[in-house]
């Protein structure tokens, strides 16, 4: 079996980065990860990343991924679902039951998307329901949409929406809407969105694929007809598989110092997945860098 020096796991801003730092520091390098980009690939337009006034989301993961490739790295694109201490390596698991070895490991693999909670959930999903706007929202062209979630990703959706379809619905539990004022203001421009508060998404209703949503309103429940319902209620871990191998925080965050070292010697972690305050694109990066110079001085201590 080939042994890496390093196995990366996500492939976001912090993994690819990380990828790029390790392959410079030519350490034998995979990164395993079930899609390309992360969060990136799903924003739909990215304003604040250097040398790019506005660029896609998914072009911008592309363009990282080509660049990682081309220095040598190697992807698996697939699951990592456990992680082992074997004979002094690092030994990972995928959800296909692949096996690889590593001297050490990078955790970069972010956050998931909430989900609504609701029944018929999982019936919908592709089917009316999504959770990408970037994937999806060309599909609903001259449709009636509703966009659940009141923040910025919310607003980059509707904002999106209002440009091609007939009409969005726009829920927000709370009472406020908590968005860049920037986007509301480009949002207040279109006649086709209605914005409700105080609202909660309790059923999902259709035969083959979404035709209404039951909502309730200031404990007044409705029913809409919609064609296409996104969800954008926030993100959250998603560290069960990692069997208490690396020490977390109460919000399920991976605690990791300066350096990016976790509590387990040889695992390093980069990116929203970690305590770090702030959640942003450069922050990962930044980490991602830190993490695979540490892991490359990691290797070379412990030869």
């Amino acid at each position: 079996m080939k042994i890496f020096d390093v196995i990366i796991i996500g492939s976001g801003p912090a993994g690819m980065t990380a990828g790029i730092y390790c392959a410079r520091r030519t350490l034998k390098t995979l990164i395993i990860s079930k899609d390309v980009g992360g969060q990136m690939s799903e924003t739909l337009i990215i304003e604040n990343y250097p040398g790019f006034k506005k660029i896609e989301g998914v072009n911008l993961s592309f363009q990282i991924k080509d660049q990682v490739e081309a220095l040598g790295v190697e992807f698996e694109l697939s699951l990592a679902s456990k992680i082992i201490k074997k004979n002094n390596l690092f030994e990972i698991t995928t959800d296909e039951n692949k096996i690889f070895q590593a001297k050490s490991i990078i955790l970069a693999f972010g956050l998931e998307k909430r989900k609504l909670g609701v029944k018929k959930e999982k019936k919908f999903d592709g089917k009316g329901l999504s959770y990408c706007i970037n994937c999806d929202g060309p599909l609903f062209k001259n449709k009636t949409v509703a966009v659940v979630g009141g923040g910025n990703a919310g607003a980059e959706a509707v904002e999106f929406l209002a440009k091609i379809c007939t009409k969005i619905y726009w829920l927000e539990i709370n009472k406020k809407i908590i968005a860049d004022e920037i986007i509301l203001n480009k949002i207040n421009k279109f006649k086709n969105v209605e914005i409700s508060l105080n609202t909660e998404v309790k059923e999902l209703i259709g035969d083959q694929k979404i035709e209404s949503i039951k909502i309730n309103q200031k404990n007044k429940t409705k029913k809409i007809s919609v064609e296409g319902i996104f969800v954008e209620i926030g993100i959250k871990p998603k560290i069960n598989w990692l069997n208490n191998i690396v020490e977390l925080d109460e919000q399920k965050q991976i605690k990791v110092n300066e350096f990016c070292h976790s509590n387990t010697p040889g695992i390093f972690s980069a990116g929203d997945i970690t305590n770090t305050k702030y959640k942003q694109i450069v922050v990962a990066q930044g980490q991602g860098a830190i993490a695979a110079l540490e892991a490359y001085n990691y290797i070379n201590i412990n030869k």
